[in-house]
Protein backbone atom coordinates (compact mmCIF):
# COMPACT_ATOMS: atom_id res chain seq x y z
CA UNK A 1 0.00 0.00 0.00
CA UNK A 2 2.75 2.51 0.72
CA UNK A 3 4.56 1.66 -2.16
CA UNK A 4 1.22 2.42 -4.41
CA UNK A 5 1.03 5.96 -2.32
CA UNK A 6 4.56 6.65 -3.12
CA UNK A 7 4.08 6.03 -6.62
CA UNK A 8 1.17 8.09 -7.40
CA UNK A 9 2.11 10.80 -5.16
CA UNK A 10 5.81 10.81 -6.05
CA UNK A 11 6.52 10.59 -2.68
CA UNK A 12 10.79 9.71 -2.43
CA UNK A 13 11.39 6.36 -1.26
CA UNK A 14 11.57 6.08 2.97
CA UNK A 15 15.67 6.05 2.92
CA UNK A 16 15.81 8.80 0.92
CA UNK A 17 13.05 10.50 3.28
CA UNK A 18 14.55 9.77 6.13
CA UNK A 19 17.93 10.72 4.97
CA UNK A 20 16.76 14.39 3.58
CA UNK A 21 15.43 14.66 7.69
CA UNK A 22 18.05 13.49 9.30
CA UNK A 23 20.12 16.18 11.61
CA UNK A 24 23.36 14.96 11.39
CA UNK A 25 26.28 17.27 10.29
CA UNK A 26 26.59 16.27 6.90
CA UNK A 27 25.36 18.88 4.11
CA UNK A 28 22.03 18.06 1.97
CA UNK A 29 22.67 20.49 -0.47
CA UNK A 30 25.65 19.99 -2.97
CA UNK A 31 28.15 22.79 -2.55
CA UNK A 32 26.83 23.83 0.28
CA UNK A 33 30.19 22.81 2.51
CA UNK A 34 31.99 24.83 -0.12
CA UNK A 35 30.20 27.77 0.25
CA UNK A 36 30.53 27.53 4.43
CA UNK A 37 34.31 27.00 3.86
CA UNK A 38 34.84 29.86 2.25
CA UNK A 39 33.03 31.99 4.44
CA UNK A 40 35.13 30.38 7.48
CA UNK A 41 38.11 31.53 5.17
CA UNK A 42 37.39 35.11 4.37
CA UNK A 43 36.29 35.73 7.86
CA UNK A 44 32.48 36.46 7.24
CA UNK A 45 29.65 35.14 10.10
CA UNK A 46 27.11 33.26 9.24
CA UNK A 47 24.89 35.33 8.32
CA UNK A 48 24.55 39.10 8.57
CA UNK A 49 23.89 40.53 12.20
CA UNK A 50 22.25 43.93 12.99
CA UNK A 51 25.79 45.10 13.91
CA UNK A 52 26.93 45.48 10.39
CA UNK A 53 23.74 47.19 9.54
CA UNK A 54 23.56 50.94 10.01
CA UNK A 55 20.07 51.66 11.88
CA UNK A 56 17.44 52.82 10.04
CA UNK A 57 13.80 54.10 10.73
CA UNK A 58 11.83 51.38 9.23
CA UNK A 59 13.93 48.76 11.15
CA UNK A 60 13.77 50.86 13.87
CA UNK A 61 10.14 51.30 14.35
CA UNK A 62 9.78 47.47 13.31
CA UNK A 63 11.76 46.14 16.23
CA UNK A 64 9.73 48.91 18.20
CA UNK A 65 6.75 47.25 17.17
CA UNK A 66 7.63 44.03 18.44
CA UNK A 67 9.15 45.38 22.04
CA UNK A 68 5.64 47.34 22.30
CA UNK A 69 4.16 44.06 21.32
CA UNK A 70 5.24 42.26 24.41
CA UNK A 71 5.70 45.31 26.19
CA UNK A 72 1.54 45.46 26.27
CA UNK A 73 0.76 41.95 26.67
CA UNK A 74 3.25 42.51 29.83
CA UNK A 75 0.69 45.19 31.42
CA UNK A 76 -2.31 43.29 29.98
CA UNK A 77 -1.48 40.25 31.93
CA UNK A 78 0.26 42.25 34.95
CA UNK A 79 -3.48 44.36 35.39
CA UNK A 80 -5.20 41.06 34.69
CA UNK A 81 -2.85 39.44 37.79
CA UNK A 82 -3.46 42.34 39.88
CA UNK A 83 -7.01 41.89 39.67
CA UNK A 84 -7.06 38.75 41.23
CA UNK A 85 -4.99 39.97 44.12
CA UNK A 86 -5.83 40.35 47.21
CA UNK A 87 -7.76 44.22 47.03
CA UNK A 88 -7.79 44.09 43.63
CA UNK A 89 -6.37 46.42 40.81
CA UNK A 90 -8.10 49.57 42.60
CA UNK A 91 -5.64 49.56 46.02
CA UNK A 92 -2.60 48.80 44.30
CA UNK A 93 -3.59 52.10 41.77
CA UNK A 94 -3.75 54.05 45.02
CA UNK A 95 -0.19 52.71 46.51
CA UNK A 96 1.54 53.58 43.26
CA UNK A 97 -0.55 56.89 43.66
CA UNK A 98 0.65 57.47 47.53
CA UNK A 99 4.46 56.95 46.64
CA UNK A 100 4.39 59.21 43.61
CA UNK A 101 5.96 62.54 44.52
CA UNK A 102 3.43 64.33 43.00
CA UNK A 103 0.99 64.72 39.62
CA UNK A 104 3.85 65.74 37.32
CA UNK A 105 5.44 62.13 37.98
CA UNK A 106 2.39 60.15 38.15
CA UNK A 107 1.70 61.63 34.62
CA UNK A 108 5.36 60.62 33.20
CA UNK A 109 4.27 57.04 34.82
CA UNK A 110 0.66 57.13 33.21
CA UNK A 111 2.28 57.58 29.74
CA UNK A 112 5.25 55.27 29.96
CA UNK A 113 2.92 52.36 30.65
CA UNK A 114 0.03 53.54 28.08
CA UNK A 115 2.84 54.27 25.74
CA UNK A 116 3.02 50.73 24.59
CA UNK A 117 -1.02 49.91 23.43
CA UNK A 118 -0.92 53.68 21.70
CA UNK A 119 2.33 52.89 20.22
CA UNK A 120 1.18 49.33 18.85
CA UNK A 121 -2.12 49.92 18.06
CA UNK A 122 -1.46 53.57 15.55
CA UNK A 123 1.72 51.14 13.77
CA UNK A 124 -0.94 48.29 13.40
CA UNK A 125 -3.16 50.80 11.65
CA UNK A 126 0.24 51.55 9.39
CA UNK A 127 0.65 47.64 9.31
CA UNK A 128 -3.20 47.23 7.50
CA UNK A 129 -2.54 49.98 5.29
CA UNK A 130 0.29 47.45 4.08
CA UNK A 131 -1.66 44.54 3.78
CA UNK A 132 -3.91 46.88 1.39
CA UNK A 133 -0.95 47.48 -0.32
CA UNK A 134 -0.40 51.51 0.36
CA UNK A 135 2.19 53.16 1.78
CA UNK A 136 4.77 51.60 0.19
CA UNK A 137 7.24 54.11 -1.23
CA UNK A 138 10.23 55.67 0.92
CA UNK A 139 9.22 58.64 1.45
CA UNK A 140 5.50 56.94 2.49
CA UNK A 141 7.32 54.64 4.98
CA UNK A 142 9.20 57.74 6.52
CA UNK A 143 6.41 60.37 6.55
CA UNK A 144 4.05 57.87 8.18
CA UNK A 145 6.83 56.07 10.42
CA UNK A 146 7.38 59.48 12.08
CA UNK A 147 3.57 60.25 11.81
CA UNK A 148 2.89 57.10 13.98
CA UNK A 149 5.48 58.00 16.31
CA UNK A 150 5.07 61.22 17.37
CA UNK A 151 1.38 60.37 17.41
CA UNK A 152 1.72 58.12 19.78
CA UNK A 153 3.61 60.00 22.00
CA UNK A 154 1.16 62.96 22.04
CA UNK A 155 -1.99 60.63 22.31
CA UNK A 156 -0.06 58.70 25.39
CA UNK A 157 0.61 62.13 27.10
CA UNK A 158 -2.94 62.83 25.88
CA UNK A 159 -4.80 60.00 27.49
CA UNK A 160 -2.25 59.93 30.69
CA UNK A 161 -3.74 63.00 31.65
CA UNK A 162 -7.09 62.94 31.09
CA UNK A 163 -7.36 59.14 32.45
Amino acid sequence: MAAIARATCNLPARSTALRLLSTSSEYKVPGTKEFFDKNASLGRPMSPHLTIYKPQLTSLLSITHRGTGVAYAAVVYGGAILTVCPGGFSSYVQLAESYAPGAGVMLAIKSVVVWPLVYHTLNGFRHLAWDMGKGFKITELYRTGWTTFGASLALSFLLAAFL
